[in-house]
């Protein structure tokens, strides 16, 4: 399955899309650098590099599961600054991450099934991982990072963008939030299945997850931008929003 490229020209951002996995690239992030977020397999990760060759790039994971990051690696040989969350650092100095299980995992089974199920990019995400990334073989952040994040930082080299720290899908679980252009790049923490958003029931923590459900419900989000399934756009996204104990039928 090749990747679908979605522009929203609009806020000036392309959607790079394999199945469920999704690659944002930001064409100017605020200073005339562009951003590329979760560039979770190499073969995404070259093709976000082709489209921004004319400027200096940055390139932010939302949180460091392999299927974010996968193509980070890439995207430094590239030229990129890799910009990663700060609770990362602790998982490289030896912390273990907490991550779902396979019953949380098939808790969004909706999401998996509202698109085209694609093997070969399951296996690109799987080989891409080997480089990058914590899953249940170890915690890989080859060279680190050259800028690391935490909420309320603006996005190194890309001012428009604010962090948000939403953990409980797992403890480093990011957003990213453009306030002027009314854009949130929710990373796992808000999924999206049959064009409606969804706080994500692929939880390691359902406290934390109820937190950030009750911080980034409010928010006047006009395009959300999730980690997995298709964009959403209009108003009232997230006043629409499914909870997590919430399960959308299958289609």
């Amino acid at each position: 399955m090749k990747a679908v490229i979605t522009e929203l020209p609009d806020v000036g951002i392309t959607v790079i899309s394999r199945w469920v996995f999704n690659c944002y690239v930001i064409h100017d992030g605020g200073d005339g650098r562009a951003l590329v977020v979760d560039p979770g397999m190499r073969s995404t990760a070259r093709l976000a590099a082709s489209m921004v060759t004319d400027r200096p790039c940055v390139a932010v994971a939302t949180h460091g599961h392999v299927d974010h990051v996968g193509g980070m690696p890439t995207m430094r040989a590239s030229g990129a600054d890799v910009v990663l969350p700060t609770r990362i650092r602790d998982y490289v100095a030896g912390e273990t991450p907490r991550s779902p299980g396979l019953r949380e995992v098939a808790s969004i089974a909706p999401v998996l099934r509202d698109q085209p199920v694609s093997i070969p990019a399951l296996v690109d995400v799987a080989r891409s991982g080997r480089e990058c990334g914590y899953d249940g073989r170890g915690v890989r952040f080859p060279g680190g990072a050259d800028h690391w994040i935490g909420d309320g930082d603006e996005v190194p080299g890309a001012p428009a963008w604010q962090v948000i720290q939403t953990p409980g899908h797992t403890d480093d679980s990011t957003a990213l939030w453009n306030p002027s252009a009314g854009v949130l790049l929710s990373g796992d923490a808000v999924l999206s299945v049959g064009g409606r958003a969804w706080f994500t029931p692929e939880l390691v923590d359902a406290d934390l997850a109820a937190a950030t459900e009750q911080r980034l419900r409010p928010m006047p989000v006009r395009y959300l931008l999730p980690g997995h399934g298709r964009a959403v756009v209009g108003a009232d996204v997230m006043t629409h929003a499914r909870s997590p104990q919430d399960r959308p039928r299958r289609r």
